[in-house]
């Protein structure tokens, strides 16, 4: 076994070009290593330690909120904030062990994302073998997100340009507490995963989870499939279950029934797909949400995605998108909203880049009111949302 530790930057293309660090960062690095060299002593160290991270911040102007304009610096319009720690320790035989801790934080007050925890995005621990596959524990993304996000316009290039209220979890609002998940190796370009979000009370079901999904990737296409149920999701007498209430109803108009009564239930499946044509990129994806509430009555929401985007030069990418979700209360109403995405980001470097979105809703059939997510809701059926801003990877 090793007794010592290796920080270094994740040089990635996707998180920066491998030129000097600043000094600010590397301060940054040489705290996490002192940090990790000290808790070497006492414990076998990880092979490598990778730091990483995102900021994202700009201007945001929002058309109808409850009824005003608003103008607002916005805390990671294109990715949220965050700062993370990647750990890899090779035990020999194609195993390792591996952990993730990683952060939320706003850019522009400084204090902590969901809920004030200090890795609300992820914190889990497990192992990882090259024949075997995966398994992790602790606190990680349901296979919705995990498996279908690729294929979201909000995720590509449209900011928070999701399903209205990310019903369906593509936008990872929501995540697995006290989860176990286990992820397969690629065989042919196939993998598939499923994972279980433990309640830890003694009532098995009140709050708990569980997931499954899988993707098959052949060249320039990608298709995937997963399933989540929640049940008593953020329940009063289980705040420790599966699914706590620091995101829980974020920006969401259906996590309680028409008469405010909590749901006790949320089942989500769906699928998405990718293709690349070389002259224009497209993605659909597709997904059917059912909330069962404790007053007896329940919503069926489908949402339904094309995207298209088109890279102008290695710098420049133009996006479109098109969404449209349909919903039925057990009550006879059926709400529909209509939603566009335009946007482009330019980047500066391989870790730097600038962004331009417009995002606009519109309600139909019995919906009154539309609501962008993260902002407030409109006071009639239409809202615009426009952001623009810098983001920057390490």
């Amino acid at each position: 076994m090793r007794n010592s530790a290796k920080i270094h930057c994740n040089c990635s293309s996707n998180f920066c070009t491998g030129n000097a660090y600043s000094k600010r960062f590397r301060g940054i690095a040489a705290f996490v290593g002192l940090t990790a060299t000290l808790a070497a002593s006492n414990v076998y160290a990880q092979s490598s330690v990778t730091l990483y991270g995102l900021i994202s911040t700009g201007f945001q102007y929002v058309t109808n909120a409850g009824g005003s304009h608003q103008y607002a610096i916005a805390n990671g319009p294109e990715q949220l904030p965050r700062f993370g720690l990647l750990g890899r320790e090779d035990l020999g035989g194609g195993t390792a062990a591996i952990f993730r801790l990683e952060n939320g934080f706003s850019i522009t007050n400084g204090s902590l994302g969901q809920g004030g925890r200090m890795f609300g995005r992820f914190a889990y621990v497990g192992l990882q073998n090259d024949g075997y596959g995966t398994i992790t524990m602790g606190r990680q993304l349901e296979e919705m997100a995990s498996q279908l996000a690729f294929a979201e316009s909000a995720i590509i290039f449209a900011s928070v340009g999701t399903h209205i209220g990310d019903n369906d979890n593509l936008f990872y609002t929501l995540r697995f507490n006290n989860s176990v998940r286990y992820v397969s190796p690629a065989w042919k370009g196939l993998t598939f995963a499923a994972s279980y979000a433990f309640s830890n009370a003694t009532s098995f079901s009140n709050n708990r989870g569980f997931s499954v999904g899988g993707n098959y990737t052949n060249g320039p296409l990608k298709v995937a499939v997963a399933a989540t149920q929640f049940n008593d999701p953020a329940s009063a007498s289980n705040t420790e279950g599966a699914v706590d209430d620091s995101n829980w109803g974020y920006s969401s108009p259906f996590t309680k029934s028409p008469a405010n009564a909590p749901a006790n239930l949320q089942r989500m499946y769906g699928g998405a797909a990718t293709y690349d044509f070389n002259v224009v990129q497209a993605a659909v994806d597709y997904t059917n949400v059912l909330y069962e509430y404790s007053d007896g009555t329940g919503l069926r929401l489908q949402n339904a995605e094309v995207t298209l985007t088109k890279r102008i030069t290695p710098a420049l990418l133009l996006g479109a998108a098109y969404v449209y979700t349909w919903g039925d209360y057990s009550g006879g109403t059926a709400p529909k909203w209509h939603q566009f995405n335009l946007g482009t980001v330019y980047s500066l470097s391989k870790r730097t880049d600038l962004f331009l979105v417009g995002i606009y809703q519109r309600a139909a059939g019995d919906a009154e009111h539309a609501q962008i997510y993260s902002t407030t809701m409109s006071s009639g059926k239409s809202q615009l949302v426009v952001e623009t801003g810098i983001r920057l990877k390490f």
